[in-house]
C-alpha cells in the first residue's frame, strides 16, 4: 500500500501545475460564458437558429440555445470537452509505461519489491484523482458563474444538473483515461498509445454526437459511443434524470473492464529491457 501511495504522490507533485493551469484555463473559459449571457439576447440566437431549413436537427444537436443551460452546454460540454478529453488522454499517455519503457527506467521500477499490479493500480488511482481534480476546478468555477449570473438566476439555479454532469463526466473521462491505458500496456510506446486512444475518442464523440442525424435505421450506432452515454443534454438542459443512474453504471462498466484487461495483460506483458 505504502509503494502504490508513493506512486500516486509522485504523479501529483510531478503533474500539480498541468493540473491546476488546465484545471483554471477551463474553468475560466467556462465562467467566461456565464458573463457573456448577461448581455447576450438569446431570443436572437434562437431566431438565428430558426432562419434554418435544418432547424430541428440543429436544435437536438446544439440543445435549447435559448436558455442558459443550454448555451452553457452547446459552448463548454459539447466542443470544449473534447480538449479535455484530448488532455486526458495526453497525460495517461505520457504518464503511463510508455515513458518508463522508453526512458529504459521500468526495469529499475520492477525490481523494487512491488507487484506490477499494485505498480499499475498506483498509476490507475493517480489518473481518478487528476481527473476528478481538474473537473472539480472547472465545475467550481462554472458554478460561480452561475451563481452571480442573472441570466441563469432568473431561469433558476438548478445545482443538481451541475452535480449530474460532473459525476458522469468523471466515469467517461475514464474511459477515455483507461482507455489509453489498455493501449499502453499492449504498445509501450508513448505515440501508438495517443495515436490509438485518440482515435478512439474522436470516433466516439463523432458517432455520440451526431447519430440523430442518421436514417432511423443506423441509429443503433449510438449504443456502441461512450459519449451517447453521457446524456449532458438531458441532464444539463432540460433538467431529465431518467437515465443518468443507467447510463453511469454503463460507463463504470467499461471503466471496469478497461482495467481489469489492463491488469490482465500487464502481468503478463514481456516489458523490454
Amino acid at each position: 500500500m505504502k509503494k502504490v501511495l508513493s506512486i500516486i504522490i509522485e504523479h501529483l507533485h510531478e503533474k500539480k501545475w498541468l493540473l491546476l493551469g488546465f484545471g483554471f484555463l477551463i474553468g475560466i473559459f467556462g465562467y467566461g460564458i456565464t458573463l457573456i449571457l448577461e448581455v447576450l439576447d438569446l431570443s436572437e440566437l434562437m431566431d438565428f437558429f430558426t432562419a434554418f431549413p435544418e432547424f430541428e436537427e440543429l436544435l437536438d444537436f446544439f440543445g435549447d440555445v435559448a436558455s442558459p443551460y443550454g448555451l452553457l452546454n452547446a459552448e463548454v460540454f459539447t466542443f470544449v470537452w473534447v480538449f479535455v478529453g484530448f488532455f486526458f488522454v495526453y497525460i495517461a499517455s505520457s504518464t503511463v509505461l510508455p515513458g518508463e519503457v522508453e526512458d529504459k527506467t521500468i526495469d529499475l521500477i520492477l525490481s523494487k519489491p512491488i507487484s506490477r499490479s499494485s505498480y499499475l493500480m498506483g498509476k490507475i488511482t493517480f489518473l481518478y484523482i487528476f481527473i476528478i481534480a481538474v473537473q472539480a476546478i472547472i465545475f467550481t468555477l462554472i458554478g460561480v458563474g452561475m451563481a452571480t449570473s442573472q441570466a441563469f438566476i432568473d431561469v433558476g439555479l438548478h445545482w443538481d444538473r451541475l452535480l449530474a454532469v460532473y459525476i458522469i463526466n468523471i466515469v467517461h473521462s475514464g474511459t477515455l483515461v483507461m482507455t489509453a491505458l489498455l493501449f499502453a500496456t499492449i504498445t509501450l510506446s508513448s505515440k501508438k498509445t495517443m495515436g490509438a486512444a485518440l482515435a478512439i475518442m474522436f470516433a466516439m464523440f463523432f458517432i455520440g454526437t451526431i447519430w440523430g442525424l442518421f436514417p432511423e435505421e443506423q441509429q443503433f450506432i449510438k449504443y456502441v459511443s461512450t459519449w451517447f452515454y453521457m446524456g449532458i443534454q438531458d441532464l444539463f438542459v432540460h433538467g431529465v434524470f431518467d437515465n443518468f443512474l443507467q447510463n453511469f453504471l454503463v460507463l463504470l462498466g467499461i471503466n471496469v473492464c478497461l482495467i481489469i484487461s489492463s491488469l490482465f495483460i500487464f502481468r503478463r506483458r514481456d516489458i523490454p529491457v
